[in-house]
C-alpha cells in the first residue's frame, strides 16, 4: 500500500510538473505575442526572436512594412523565409490602402508561430498556429 502511493505521488508530480511547464510555455507565448501586437516600434533585440541566433539581425514587419509598424527582430535567414511566406499572401496585401491591415497582422503571427516552431521545436507554436489558421479569412 505505501508502494502504492509513493509511486502514484511519483506520477502525479511529474503530471504537475509537466503542467507547469506547459503553462510557463502558454504564459510565456502570449506575452510574446501581446508585446508583438501592443507595442508597435519595439525595439530590436540582441537575437533572433524565432531561432535565438544573433548573426545579421534585422526588423521584420509582422503584416508587412506598407501595412502597419509591428516588428520582430530576426536574423537574415529567418526574415527570407517570413518574407517569402508574405508573397504567397492573398494579391490585396500589395495594395498599401488595403482594409484588411488586420488579417494582415493575423497571417504574419500565424507565420512566425509556425517558423519558431520549426525552429525551436515548442509545440505552444505549433498549436497557436493551428488553432488561429482554422478560423482564418482575408476577408
Amino acid at each position: 500500500m505505501i508502494s502504492e502511493i509513493f509511486i502514484s505521488s511519483k506520477i502525479f508530480y511529474s503530471v504537475l510538473r509537466a503542467k507547469e511547464i506547459l503553462d510557463k510555455e502558454y504564459q510565456d507565448a502570449l506575452d510574446w505575442i501581446t508585446d508583438i501586437t501592443k507595442n508597435p516600434n519595439r525595439a530590436k533585440r540582441n537575437e533572433c526572436e524565432i531561432c535565438n541566433s544573433n548573426k545579421k539581425l534585422e526588423l521584420h514587419h509582422v503584416r508587412g512594412k506598407k501595412h502597419g509598424n509591428e516588428t520582430i527582430t530576426v536574423c537574415q535567414e529567418c526574415h527570407e523565409i517570413l518574407t517569402n511566406k508574405q508573397r504567397l499572401w492573398d494579391r490585396s496585401w500589395l495594395n498599401s490602402n488595403a482594409e484588411n491591415k488586420d488579417a494582415f497582422l493575423e497571417r504574419g503571427l500565424i507565420d512566425i508561430c509556425e517558423l519558431k516552431y520549426e525552429k525551436n521545436g515548442k509545440e505552444i507554436f505549433k498549436l497557436i498556429a493551428e488553432e488561429k489558421t482554422r478560423d482564418f479569412s482575408y476577408d
